[in-house]
């Protein structure tokens, strides 16, 4: 495997790792065919969510957080009127038996409850904002994003810890033999550079070659699940070019055939008992 390099990976272009793969005419590459194109800014937003737990985090968890204080103020009142002393509990405080709660103790867990909803309902609206923003990403998504295909790179990282596949993504919109010197270009620059550091965010041809390379990506970390030294099922990646105030490219994966189908009929459905209402 190549070794890591000091120097930045995009500090500058590198016109002759460009000039060369040009002159080697590099074998024609195997893409898939079959672009998928989305259909509605829901679905980007499934195919965001697709490969991670985003609803879990973002609406679910907070949710259940905010109902467990609610839960222990129902069971609060219902002592309070039920059983305002706490007799029907076997106290021990202390050491001390006692019959009765002391009189804080109901005071104490009042303000323990509150504190926790507050703190629970400020999470859940703190994630709801988070939310509204990436229906904004994926809105943005939707309407400028453009499908590349993956296509496995040859070499895989490893730091010694962990390991993992590296991938290139291409341009769909790219003619077979532009395809083919974009993919070769990063190949070469690869054998000759080493990887990037791990964390680094894609990477462009433009920036590495020049703007007469334009439309592939290397990606050091494919953002769906996947082993290194597997093929993965995921043939399509949707990457958008990011607003005018930010610098990193937006990447979307493109769920699996089934997956994307399952989507689109669930969402079908979504639409037809709309329409019907």
């Amino acid at each position: 495997m190549p070794e890591h390099t000091a120097a930045s990976p995009t500090s500058g272009e590198q016109p002759e790792v460009w000039a060369s793969t040009l002159a080697l005419k590099p074998a024609r590459l195997d893409r898939p065919r079959d672009v998928p194109t989305p259909k509605s800014v829901d679905e980007v937003t499934r195919w965001a969510g697709s490969e991670n737990l985003r609803s879990t985090e973002l609406v679910y968890a907070p949710v259940f957080w905010v109902l467990l204080p609610l839960a222990a103020i129902g069971f609060l009142i219902h002592q309070t009127i039920t059983d305002p002393t706490g007799t029907g509990w076997s106290i021990t405080i202390n050491g001390e038996s006692r019959d009765s709660w002391p009189a804080w103790v109901p005071w104490l867990a009042w303000i323990g409850v509150s504190v926790w909803l507050l703190i629970a309902v400020g999470v859940l609206l703190l994630r709801l904002s988070v939310l509204r923003d990436l229906r904004a990403e994926n809105e943005w998504n939707f309407e400028h994003g453009v499908a590349h295909s993956i296509h496995r790179a040859s070499v895989d990282y490893d730091d010694g810890e962990a390991s993992w596949a590296t991938y290139i993504a291409l341009d769909h919109r790219l003619d077979d033999p532009q395809a083919a010197t974009i993919h070769g270009a990063f190949e070469q620059w690869l054998s000759q550079a080493g990887l990037p550091p791990s964390g680094s965010k894609p990477i462009s041809s433009a920036t590495l070659f020049g703007m007469q390379a334009r439309g592939g990506y290397f990606i050091l970390h494919l953002p769906v699940s996947t082993t290194a030294g597997e093929t993965t099922e995921h043939k399509w990646l949707l990457i958008t070019e990011p607003h005018e105030n930010e610098s990193d490219v937006i990447v979307t994966p493109v769920p699996v055939s089934k997956r994307l189908q399952k989507i689109r009929r669930k969402l079908h459905r979504k639409a037809e008992r709309r329409s019907e209402s």
